[in-house]
């Protein structure tokens, strides 16, 4: 029985290993981008646990050989998310550079979660200049309004199919476009925002689909590449951010990152994991932002997630006057620019409900 756990274990971790490198957008396939941490982990412990079941033959040889393989492809792909990396997006020096500082805090509340009184209180500890609100229906906005209501700019659409999202500002938001990019009643805020010193940055809050097995991720796939090349034409600086619903070193993102010309300030920090938050062994990095070269990073961390799935995180940034950053995401060639109007043109012609808008009722 032993051996046939370990030869099943090891048949899952590399059919997972494989699938997410198919060209195929389905969920079946994409969803086996998240677990990379989890995958490394169990790879070592399969190789460290062969001296149990294994003999010199040259299948179990093989198949040893094809696990060190599996821990060296996910070892490589989150690599890029430790401090053995080089860091992407430049640290604040107050020696060095000046600004207007920022605090952009990004919270998906969970629908159906009830903590809504200590969210609203860890929310408001955190003294955000920008709050990103998502899954907010009509009970959310209300139990929030103590806080979004001292903000002088509010753009607000709580739903009640988990998509209802709501930004809050300190800063002035002008040229404000509360619009859904793809998919029918899924809204994203895309907004100018102007900050005390007169400078100004485009801001994107969106929140796409996530991956089931049951469903293709065109929408999501196709959102997240619609995004992309609106931001590769903006002449501001640019902070992308929300719920992905998708990992940082998967394919789709880190074509995102190609084609946008965004950075990402976890490279050469740290993985991130922020979902799912009730569950240590099972996390991964599902809430993002990014940013144009004109941002630099002082600071970014998770909030308390109050009974939320996701934690809410944190991030401090100062614009400047000028981009600067120690390295640049690889960029784009025309085979992405290409393969991201294919994915939005696919998005388009669907016709399906949101994914997962009748989970939390």
């Amino acid at each position: 029985m032993a051996l046939a756990i370990y030869l099943l274990l090891a048949t899952v971790l590399l059919a997972g290993t494989v699938l997410p490198f198919l060209p195929v957008a389905h969920g079946l396939v994409r969803v086996g981008d998240f677990p990379r941490q989890q995958y490394l982990a169990l790879a070592l412990a399969l190789i460290a646990a062969a001296p149990f079941f294994a003999d010199r033959t040259a299948i179990w040889l093989g198949l040893l050989a094809l696990l060190a393989a599996v821990a060296f492809v996910q070892a490589v792909l989150i690599a890029e998310f430790t401090p053995f990396a080089r860091k992407q997006s430049t640290g604040f020096d107050p020696t060095r550079h000046d600004g207007d500082a920022l605090r952009l805090v990004a919270a998906n509340v969970k629908m159906s979660n009830r903590q809504r009184q200590a969210m609203l209180a860890e929310l408001e500890r955190a003294e955000p200049d920008i709050l990103v609100l998502m899954e907010v229906d009509d009970g959310w906005a209300a139990a929030l309004s103590p806080l979004t209501g001292l903000y002088p700019h509010v753009v607000s659409r709580p739903q009640n199919n988990s998509y209802g999202m709501i930004v809050a500002s300190r800063l002035e938001l002008v040229d404000i476009a509360l619009q859904c990019l793809l998919t029918k009643d899924v809204p994203s805020v895309v907004a100018t925002v102007r900050t005390k010193a007169g400078r100004r940055f485009r801001l994107y809050a969106i929140h796409p689909e996530p991956p089931v097995p049951h469903r293709g991720t065109t929408g999501r796939d196709g959102e997240t590449a619609l995004v992309a090349l609106r931001v590769r034409e903006e002449t501001l600086p640019v902070i992308v951010t929300g719920d992905l619903n998708d990992v940082a070193w998967s394919k789709t993102t880190r074509r995102f990152r190609r084609v946008s010309r965004l950075l990402d300030p976890r490279i050469g920090r740290s993985v991130f994991s922020t979902f799912d938050a009730r569950i240590p062994l099972l996390r991964w990095p599902l809430d993002h932002l990014f940013h144009s070269a004109e941002f630099r990073l002082a600071g970014m961390r998770r909030l308390a997630p109050c009974g939320s799935d996701h934690f809410p995180v944190a991030f401090d940034l100062v614009l400047c006057s000028r981009p600067e950053t120690e390295s640049r995401p690889e960029p784009a060639d025309g085979e992405d620019v290409a393969r991201a109007r294919d994915l939005v043109g696919a998005a388009r012609k669907r016709d399906e409900k949101p994914i997962g808008g009748d989970w939390e009722t």
